[in-house]
């Protein structure tokens, strides 16, 4: 209960909204504050216990005979998108929107320092991200994407992987020209996927 209540304080809840939301009184939402001024730290905590209970998830799920993989998937998929937020609250962001030029100059020079035979830990902890992010950048990279398709959201991008480039290029440009965002894009991609099996 105290995981949920901090949870809607984070995203903007009151006091009265949580207290219908989740139907107890608000003395018992009162006794949960959220510190505001050390809102990473709470967020922090926040996304962790989001984790134990994703890995609860994926514990149940496995332990059944007939295990849902989709679940499975994503769950970890899940794990690892609240992983990078909790790495990204963890750097101090002077400008909150990323040039995404400069994440492409970024996406080659990574490649070339793995050239040069850098092990991905030590370019990741450069650059001040996950292994999972040089992973993608790589990925990127590998893709040669045309200017348009950079302009995309790298979240975006990283969620066609799996699909073999044509359809992946396929899927990005109808992204670009219809302004799909991310979960869009992750229901195509899962669409292909099941007709795929």
């Amino acid at each position: 209960m105290q995981n949920q209540i901090k949870s809607l304080r984070i995203k903007g809840f009151s006091d009265e909204e949580i207290s219908k939301l989740l139907k107890i009184k608000i003395s018992e939402v009162s006794k949960y504050k959220v510190d505001d001024d050390n809102i990473t730290s709470e967020s922090t905590k926040l996304y962790t216990e989001m984790q134990k209970d994703l890995s609860k998830l994926i514990l149940t799920e496995m332990s059944k005979d007939k295990r849902d993989s989709s679940i499975i998937l994503n769950a970890i998929k899940l794990q690892a998108d609240l992983q990078e937020k909790k790495l990204v609250l963890g750097r101090v962001i002077v400008d909150t929107k990323i040039d995404k030029g400069y994440i492409y100059k970024r996406d080659e020079e990574i490649v070339k320092l793995l050239k040069e035979g850098n092990k991905e830990e030590d370019i990741a902890k450069k650059f001040k991200i996950s292994v999972l992010s040089i992973k993608q950048a790589v990925d990127r990279f590998g893709l040669n994407l045309d200017d348009k398709l950079k302009t995309l959201s790298p979240s975006i991008i990283s969620e066609t992987i799996g699909l073999d480039e044509k359809k992946r290029l396929e899927i990005l440009n109808i992204a670009y020209i219809n302004k799909l965002n991310r979960t869009q894009v992750r229901q195509a991609v899962n669409k292909i996927k099941n007709e795929e099996r």
